[in-house]
């Protein structure tokens, strides 16, 4: 996970919340606290996908069919 996550995406959500909500005055941490948080949920979502598929296929591919050649010059 990023630790310091553009504030871009955060700041166009946030924005497109705000705006969708009417333009209030006075809510707008509420709105960043809200678009930060999914777009860091989202990280998280994210990567766990890539661990799950890491996982797949290790699982896949152990244990190896042959078991390794053995050699002298290897040793």
């Amino acid at each position: 996970m990023q630790t310091n996550p553009s504030k871009q995406p955060i700041r166009d959500a946030a924005f497109q919340a705000w705006v969708q909500a009417g333009s209030p005055t006075g809510n707008d941490w509420h709105f960043w606290l809200q678009a930060e948080q999914e777009y860091l949920r989202h990280q998280l979502d994210s990567e766990s996908d890539v661990a799950d598929i890491v996982q797949e296929a290790s699982e896949e591919s152990f244990p190896a069919s042959d078991a390794p050649a053995w050699c002298k010059t290897c040793v």
